[in-house]
């Protein structure tokens, strides 16, 4: 079974994922935090990094998308296809933040269900013409939230995509409303499982992922998943996709030899202590609770002003606290 490592802005950076990747076996593919499409094909520095498999060596990439417009999508999937070679290219519809909600993008694409429809009927007929011409298109994926308002919506979300026919659809079994709050609608993932499945389109499950039980359950339920995809448990846990294949978990000096490496890789790249210490932080905030009895030592780590002081302090809470995974 394949396991996807979700994207996540601002954290799963090509220095991330690379590092992650030489550090932790078990992933099988990373996804790109979304790049938002224009008018024309205008990417920043940050997103032609993500995309250009030069900057991710050795990893699988899949680049993630996010528009409000099917012939912007139709020419960014086709560049992404062009210029950087990917064989698949997702699309996000899923984000449930406020900014790219009132664009009508991400999980905001669920809330007019006949929007959403049109979006991707032209979609399909943008790429089919496309095709047409010669030339060839990267597969099209889909990440998507089961409704806008209410876990309700499933029936209706399922019937436009499954029209739409994606070769894969990533299903997080929440709402927008949900954010990530409760727990996840399995009765409604299942009814997608199902309507997905017999309609020759592969399914992978995305949310709340946090052990190797809660993957070995949901196989059970859900024999031919085409995959799961993982966010903040592989935050948590680096070595969680490696325990979800038969690997053993991370010892506590092999976690803090890994972040010792992403903070010299970041000193190295971005060279302002601020900033450097701000993506450690960002990524600590996930990691931490895998820790336990060493509060003050996390506060110590959070307080730290240079990078050196970081480090030490990042060497006495990994080696005064408790490793509970």
């Amino acid at each position: 079974m394949e396991i996807s490592y979700a994207p996540m802005e601002g954290i799963t950076t090509p220095l991330f994922r690379t590092l992650h990747r030489k550090f932790f076996t078990g992933v099988d593919k990373y996804y790109t935090p979304f790049i938002s499409t224009g008018d024309s094909v205008r990417m920043n520095n940050r997103e032609k990094e993500d995309a250009d498999p030069s900057f991710n060596p050795g990893i699988d990439l899949v680049p993630q998308i996010i528009s409000n417009s099917a012939s912007q999508s139709v020419v960014y999937i086709t560049h992404l296809g062009e210029r950087y070679g990917h064989k698949e290219v997702n699309i996000n519809l899923g984000c449930p933040s406020g900014t790219v909600v009132s664009k009508g993008k991400g999980s905001g694409m669920l809330r007019d269900k006949d929007v959403f429809e049109e979006y991707l009927s032209s979609l399909k007929t943008g790429l089919s013409e496309k095709e047409k011409a010669g030339e060839k298109i990267p597969q099209v994926s889909l990440k998507t939230r089961i409704g806008f308002y209410s876990e309700d919506e499933f029936r209706e979300v399922a019937r436009i995509i499954e029209a739409y026919r994606p070769f894969k659809v990533i299903v997080h079994p929440r709402s927008r409303k949900s954010m990530y709050q409760g727990t996840p609608d399995m009765d409604a993932f299942s009814y997608m499982y199902d309507a997905f499945r017999s309609a020759g389109i592969g399914v992978v499950y995305n949310g709340d992922i946090k052990t190797p039980e809660d993957c070995e359950r949901l196989i059970e339920r859900f024999p031919e998943l085409s995959g799961v995809m993982i966010g903040r448990g592989l935050l948590r846990d680096p070595a969680l996709a490696r325990r979800i294949k038969g690997g053993p978990k991370a010892e506590p000096e092999e976690i803090l030899t890994f972040m010792e490496t992403v903070l010299d890789s970041y000193t190295e790249k971005i060279g302002t202590e601020k900033f450097v210490l701000a993506k450690m932080k960002d990524l600590w905030a996930f990691m931490f609770s895998a820790f336990a009895g060493n509060e003050k030592g996390y506060r110590d780590m959070c307080k730290a002003r240079t990078v050196e002081e970081y480090r030490v302090c990042t060497r006495q809470f990994v080696r005064n606290s408790e490793y509970i995974l």
